[in-house]
């Protein structure tokens, strides 16, 4: 014996003044009887073909639910949340695990799309009607609307379409209708670097007005290691010796642990520094950007270097310098692998593609160096 009947519409003969529904049957765990449960279909749609067309989409729903085990005296009818209520319960849960850089990324997503839900009226809609139609119309809008380049856009339907994993993962809804959204075209990333005479410029100036800040411009430029990476690296993580640096899973972007190796130039500098004689549980930079227990923010070195360029008046950003340190390898004839895996990348086309700024033709090492028939 079946343990369901299938969904079906129950139309009230077509009458348009009173609320339709679609009802299934199960049978109750105690009584061993059907027992039915009923989705009312919205008084917003005002047709018959509109209540049916619906109709068929939660028929379909649930049906396909029933078939893969789905159990109403077991599971919670969570369907029927809210759109809204659903996401900010989703980006809850990721906010237990995620970084806050992260976190602060996802509520900029979800703040546009309730945004948008509240533009539109849509405040009455659950998660399981909010179907492609709308991914669409929540596309136009951003890219329309809230004018987003394209890379804005593309950000904000990615970040939303992982989101909505989430809820497929935990039954809210049965598919993903941001899956089908296509990205737009990307104009190609900005990647910005010093020039030889502003390299020039800053080094001569930090060397001797703010050595500190110099190390902090090194560690970038040399390991490519990001802002909010260094300020979280201990003493203990600098193996001078060995000419490498421990970034912790905690520390790291990708929340993956992996060895930086020193370009020769810079072990040859940190030596100078007798880091071992420091306390290895130190921050190596704290306070006023000295070894120290107390953790400071990234945004300390951005402010404190944004004093220094506009003192030079130099138009560059701290981490360009990691951009400037990848190009000048490349054009030195670095292969592309060792530089993939000197900057961390996951995918060598990452690195391809972001060093497209810095090549559009070949280098003269690989020209002079061409073998010969």
């Amino acid at each position: 014996m079946n343990l369901y009947k299938f969904a079906e519409l129950y139309d009230r003969n077509g009458d348009l003044t009173k609320r339709w529904y679609v009802g299934y049957y199960y049978i109750h765990p105690e009584s061993r009887k059907f027992q039915i449960f009923r989705i009312w279909i919205s008084t917003k749609y005002l047709t018959k073909h509109a209540r049916r067309v619906k109709a068929n989409e939660i028929i379909e729903s649930i049906n396909q639910k029933l078939k893969e085990g789905f159990n109403p005296f077991q599971n919670e009818n969570i369907g029927y949340t809210l759109v809204t209520e659903a996401v900010l319960k989703i980006v809850k849960i990721k906010s237990t695990y995620l970084r806050e850089r992260t976190n602060r990324t996802y509520n900029t997503f979800v703040n546009n799309l309730i945004e948008w839900i509240n533009k539109k009226h849509l405040t009455h809609l659950s998660i399981d009607s909010f179907n492609f139609q709308y991914t669409l119309m929540y596309s136009d809008y951003l890219k329309g609307e809230k004018k987003l380049s394209n890379r804005s856009h593309n950000n904000n339907i990615e970040g939303l379409k992982t989101l909505f994993n989430d809820l497929v993962e935990r039954e809210y809804i049965m598919k993903n209708p941001f899956k089908k959204v296509k990205p737009l075209p990307e104009e190609q990333r900005n990647v910005y670097a010093y020039n030889e005479f502003e390299l020039k410029t800053l080094k001569e100036y930090c060397s001797k007005n703010d050595e500190k800040l110099w190390l902090v411009c090194q560690f970038i430029f040399y390991c490519a290691i990001r802002p909010a990476e260094i300020v979280k690296l201990r003493i203990r993580d600098i193996d001078v010796f060995r000419g490498k640096i421990n970034i912790p899973a905690e520390v790291s972007k990708n929340k993956k642990q992996s060895l930086v190796s020193m370009p020769r130039a810079f072990q040859e500098q940190l030596l100078n520094l007798n880091l071992h004689q420091i306390d290895q549980e130190y921050y190596l930079f704290s306070k006023k950007l000295l070894p120290g227990n107390f953790l400071i923010a990234p945004t300390r070195l951005a402010e404190r270097f944004k004093k220094v360029a506009n003192k030079l008046g130099l138009k560059r950003r701290l981490y360009d310098l990691k951009h400037t340190g990848a190009g000048l390898a490349i054009q030195s004839g670095a292969n592309i692998k060792d530089l993939q895996l000197h900057l961390r990348h996951s995918d060598i086309r990452i690195t391809d593609e972001y060093l497209k700024a810095f090549s559009s033709e070949p280098s003269q090492t690989f020209i002079d160096n061409y073998p010969v028939i």
